[in-house]
């Protein structure tokens, strides 16, 4: 079973893990510590059934301190790339994103962690070049951010950036590796209008190459 078709399936009955900042873009991959024993449980819940679960920011102080935490609606819908499972019944996880979902309603739950009923949020591809144009263009900022910042990491985000087909795709993978505001992960995670996103990340991608590039010496 593909990613796409264990998300369809856990749509009615999709557990949430709220976190204070988590945001968790298509095709990203967060790791987590799982402690809690409520999320241990959903942790073998989970890998026992579609081995999916969605993350869900708390935004802020006052969202943190309602009762449930409040959780904003569109989360990042994940599956189980990897489940270390630790001794004392902790867990080390990896999850891949796999698609934007917006809560429809929070559902009444017998288990210790919370269910929500998801919609997922899709993006259509409208006809035209202006989203190819937009991708060639945030392509070449990641080519040159990886001239200019020889790290692995950067080097890394421009062999998946070559391989990206799909411009949609291409924003939210550059945009998992550069952005580390929640709030800015979050504005990309919301954006259904995939030229808007790229734009997002295309001003996030000039922004960190301006970083990157070295500066003129100053004159004797």
């Amino acid at each position: 079973m593909d990613d796409a078709e264990r998300v369809r399936r856990a749509l009615p009955h999709l557990p949430i893990f709220p976190l204070p900042g988590a945001v968790l873009l298509p095709h990203s991959l967060v790791p987590l510590h799982i402690f809690e024993p409520r999320y241990r449980k959903m942790t073998r819940d989970c890998i026992d059934g579609l081995r999916v679960m969605a993350l869900a920011n708390i935004p802020d102080e006052v969202a943190a301190a309602e009762t449930p935490p409040r959780v904003l609606p569109v989360v990042g819908v994940g599956v189980l790339a990897r489940v270390d499972s630790l001794a004392d019944g902790r867990f080390n996880i990896v999850l891949r994103g796999a698609g934007r979902v917006r809560i429809a309603e929070e559902l009444p739950s017998g288990e210790p962690y919370r269910l929500v009923r998801g919609r997922l949020l899709e993006s259509p591809r409208l006809p035209g070049a202006s989203e190819e144009e937009l991708a060639d263009a945030l392509k070449n900022l990641i080519f040159a951010l990886s001239a200019a910042q020889r790290s692995a990491e950067t080097q890394a985000l421009a062999q998946l950036s070559a391989r990206a087909r799909d411009p949609g795709d291409l924003a939210d993978v550059v945009a998992g590796v550069l952005l580390s505001s929640p709030t800015e992960r979050q504005a990309v995670l919301e954006e259904l209008d995939r030229e808007e996103r790229l734009h997002l990340v295309i001003k996030a991608a000039a922004s960190a190459l301006a970083q990157a590039a070295p500066r003129p010496a100053a004159p004797n």
